[in-house]
């Protein structure tokens, strides 16, 4: 059974690991999305 501390302390090491992870995501994302439109607007100049 886990106790309040161990429990602070596993949410004091899984919310930043957690957040870190979100984000890294989001700027995998944010990236393809823009590479994306990049082409779009590649392909929109060749018509």
């Amino acid at each position: 059974m886990l106790y309040n501390f161990e429990l602070q302390i596993l949410g004091a090491i899984l919310l930043p690991a957690m957040l870190v992870g979100c984000i890294f995501l989001w700027l995998k994302r944010r990236k393809a999305n823009q590479g994306l439109t990049d082409a779009e607007n590649e392909d929109s100049l060749n018509i």
